[in-house]
């Protein structure tokens, strides 16, 4: 595949109702309705829309940079209602403290500060990573839990390992300041500064099975992550990680192949201090499908593929929909390009779990494998943003190459979808240049493009109308997500149509990740418009480009983005149909469409 297939694409198109001077413009009842390329060079000539509507779309500039690890939460009520927070690893604070920053838009971020900075006494000195706040239901409070390296260590007459393990912070605000939780917990411990929350030395069995005295206090644990079930039932999910600051000796009987992996584990909890030691299970193994099998048969192709960076499985998250149980996990290396999220399923938040293969759709947000941007899409958070839900995650600042200590973070849609044989997670990203739909509470309009009836000519053979408007558009060349083709030298053409007049905003058309299989450009768009006085008629933009050509660090070059997407914008019409006559695929083959959005109401 040769590098123009990899990369990205960004066209918007300005519609506008009355007065607007542009090409392809239509009048209907004294109304001029036509399109205008809003893209401006920047400094460096690169192409990037510098002027869009940031009441409709948010665009993943990587605007916070140096911070990875993220988690996002978003306040519904109170002082904070209608603000998404985000957390994460601070390269600005050194990994000595957690900042936060918050939108009320979904496009602009503002610096809260230091949300949390441990006591000088505290067992966490250093190497703060992977924050992620809860906020109880029952308290009303905020709970944090994270990552530090631990200075209470035996070298120095202390209790634990010179190691990483958990703690446990909380604040009334999620703003902060957050304070390491002391206390006694359910379990009768004392838990002062010097302590983490999780003591590995406690863990006396996993899965039932006794533990030699000992086995795991020297490993390290982090990558935390609550889970509060339907039922109130919490659970405490990590990963049991490499030993990298110890060298263990051939006394440890820990063999390197074992040090050398990070597995997701699970603890229940009575309460946010106090867990169940005794409950812990293994909930994944690096390579396997399974935990319990360890055979050539039950190798995860998801982790075979990434295991080139890394073989790790961390960053855990749960999300439960309808029964069934999502962990998702982060694959391949931090510090990889092919740092990505991966998921399994499972039944009950103790698993068992199966890793689901590529083909299955295991690969909720990765880039491809022949990208040259969006580096290293990985270390996520699952959030509920009103209706919708969203993925958190960090990737290289300057999209090419991942860099530790200059990660930014980026969001994607996230959804569901019939694999053929189950309903997996399925993520609308990485996206890098092109616009995105805000979510709805920001911007009070939705993809309706789902509730119309499609109707489509000139498809190839096989081809099924059922991907136009699903809501999904791939990011990457495998997985469960499908694509509508259609027949090479064909007129190929969509009508969406409504019952009844709805009101819309915008029209976003994806087109094929598979550079072989996309359009040129877009012969024609129509709308059946009702205007104010009640007259009804036609209006319609004429050949709209999609844009192939961008400015990189290779030059200039021919290029498509992550989630390529021509955008039309225009004031609030009303429409009971649209019809998209498409021209000119780029080779003489059979073209395709990712999906097509209506932002309406």
């Amino acid at each position: 595949m040769r590098m123009k297939k990899t990369a990205a694409l960004l066209l918007a198109l300005a519609l506008a109702l009355g007065g607007f001077s542009a090409c392809g413009k239509n009048a209907f009842e004294n109304v001029e309705f036509g399109y205008g390329d809003g893209t401006k060079p920047n400094a460096d000539g690169s192409l990037m829309l510098t002027e869009y509507d940031t009441s409709l779309f948010y665009r993943n500039d990587l605007s916070l940079k140096k911070v990875a690890d993220p988690c996002a939460l978003y306040i519904e009520e109170g002082d904070y209602a209608g603000t998404i927070f985000v957390y994460g690893t601070s390269n600005t604070l050194g990994a000595a403290a957690f900042g936060v920053w918050g939108s009320t838009d979904g496009v602009n971020w503002t610096s809260y500060g230091v949300a949390f900075e441990p006591d000088r006494k505290s067992w966490s000195y250093s190497s703060l990573w992977a924050p992620e706040v809860i906020r109880s239901e029952t308290d009303g409070r905020y709970y944090m839990t994270y990552s530090g390296r631990n200075a209470n260590c035996k070298a120095s007459g202390g209790k634990y390992y010179d190691n990483t393990y958990i703690g446990l912070a909380v604040s009334d605000s999620p703003v902060g300041p957050f304070v390491q939780w002391t206390g006694t917990n359910g379990n009768g411990d004392l838990i002062g500064l010097g302590d983490p929350i999780l003591d590995p030395a406690k863990i006396s069995a996993v899965d039932g099975v006794a533990c030699e005295t000992g086995k795991y206090e020297r490993y390290r644990f982090l990558d935390s992550s609550y889970f509060v079930d339907k039922d109130g039932s919490i659970y405490l999910y990590v990963s049991k990680g490499q030993d990298r600051y110890n060298v263990l000796t051939e006394e440890d009987e820990i063999p390197q192949s074992e040090r050398d992996k990070s597995d997701i584990w699970v603890f229940s909890c009575e309460d946010f201090a106090t867990i169940d030691y005794s409950s812990a299970k293994i909930l994944t193994a690096v390579g396997y499908n399974t935990p319990d099998d360890r055979s050539e048969a039950n190798i995860n192709d998801v982790d075979a593929e990434r295991a080139a960076a890394e073989t790790i499985n961390e960053a855990p998250q749960m999300y439960e929909r309808d029964g069934t149980y999502y962990l998702t996990y982060s694959v391949g290396g931090t510090t990889s390009n092919l740092y990505a999220v991966a998921q399994a399923i499972g039944k009950s938040p103790e698993g068992p779990f199966r890793k689901l293969s590529k083909a299955e759709g295991g690969l909720v947000l990765a880039a491809d494998m022949n990208w040259i941007q969006n580096a290293g899409t990985g270390h996520h958070f699952l959030t509920e943003i009103g209706d919708e839900l969203f993925i958190f995650h960090h990737e290289g600042a300057d999209r090419y190459m991942i860099d530790s200590n200059n990660r930014a973070v980026a969001y994607d849609r996230v959804g569901f979808i019939n694999n053929g044989k189950e309903v997996v997670m399925a993520a609308n990203g990485p996206t890098s240049y092109s616009l995105q739909a805000l979510p709805q509470v920001f911007s009070g309009y939705k993809n309706i493009a789902p509730e119309a009836e499609v109707t489509a000519e000139g498809l190839a053979q096989g081809g099924d109308t059922k991907w136009l408007t699903d809501g999904f558009f791939a990011s990457h060349t495998y997985g469960a997500i499908g694509e509508t083709e259609f027949a090479a030298g064909a007129a190929a053409k969509v009508e969406l149509k409504w019952d009844g007049y709805r009101k819309i905003r915008s029209l976003m058309i994806y087109n094929s990740i598979d550079y072989g299989k996309t359009f040129y450009k877009i012969a024609r768009i129509e709308f059946s418009v009702r205007m104010p006085s009640g007259a009804k008629g036609t209006v319609a933009v004429d050949d709209a480009a999609f844009r192939f050509d961008e400015t990189t660090c290779y030059g200039a070059m021919e290029l498509m983005f992550a989630g390529s997407n021509l955008v039309l914008d225009f004031n609030e019409i009303e429409v009971n149909a649209v019809t998209v006559t498409f021209k000119a695929p780029r080779s003489e083959g059979v073209a395709a469409i990712g999906d097509i959005w209506v932002l309406g109401k």
